[in-house]
């Protein structure tokens, strides 16, 4: 927290509108400033950029600081604290919304578990078991459409042990036949939960269209 603060109270000492980056030190001065507001920018908070130059400005003056270091410290991580869980409570309300949504479209069959299912291609091979190993075209996309992985894309299908999978396509992909093509709408319990993974942040809604390609068993399978 004191290398944020720090970098902050550098950035803003610098005012680039009123002088040209005449040294190197002008030159590192402004990088760190750009790295520090970027990452500023990602908390997504509307951050009142009078209050913080004159708090920086305090900071480097030494003087009429309203806030101690542990005071500051505090402030700080109940603000991040805050400011996670109203993206969180954000994140939720959509996923929600899009589930309520989506469950009413004609088509859409919803598993007991919750999970959200409409076959866009009918497969005429066999279905898979839980434990088989699978060979799938996919595109992965959460509920404001950004599309997160996308096979099809690197022209790559993927192999893969269904049961090593989340439990939305554990539960999903079993629906399907050979040649097939679903659309699955996972809640967050059925994919990723609580946690993030990579561009996916928590409490997120996934929606995945699915085509399976291929069942790699030697284990017999119905053709119903």
């Amino acid at each position: 927290m004191r290398l944020i603060l720090g970098l902050l109270s550098i950035c803003f000492a610098l005012n680039t509108s009123a002088q040209s980056l005449k040294t190197a030190n002008d030159s590192l001065s402004y990088a760190l400033g750009l790295d520090v507001g970027r990452n500023l920018k990602q908390l997504d908070f509307q951050v009142n950029q009078d209050v913080l130059a004159k708090a920086i400005k305090q900071a480097l003056d030494k003087k009429d600081q309203r806030f101690t270091e542990s005071q500051t410290n505090e402030i700080i991580r109940s603000g991040l604290n805050r400011l996670g869980e109203e993206k969180i409570a954000k994140t939720k309300a959509a996923s929600q919304a899009y589930l309520d949504q989506n469950k009413k479209k004609p088509g859409v069959i919803t598993t007991e578990e919750g999970l959200q299912y409409q076959v866009l291609q009918e497969g005429t091979g066999l279905h898979p078991k839980p434990n088989d190993m699978v060979v799938v075209h996919y595109k992965g996309a959460l509920a404001d459409g950004t599309v997160f992985d996308n096979s099809y894309d690197r022209n790559e299908p993927l192999d893969i042990e269904i049961g090593r999978t989340i439990p939305g396509w554990i539960i999903g992909i079993p629906t399907m036949k050979v040649g097939g093509k679903t659309r699955f709408v996972i809640p967050y319990d059925l994919g990723y939960g609580e946690r993030s993974s990579g561009p996916i942040p928590a409490y997120s809604t996934l929606i995945f269209e699915v085509e399976l390609l291929k069942i790699i068993s030697e284990e017999p399978h119905e053709s119903i």
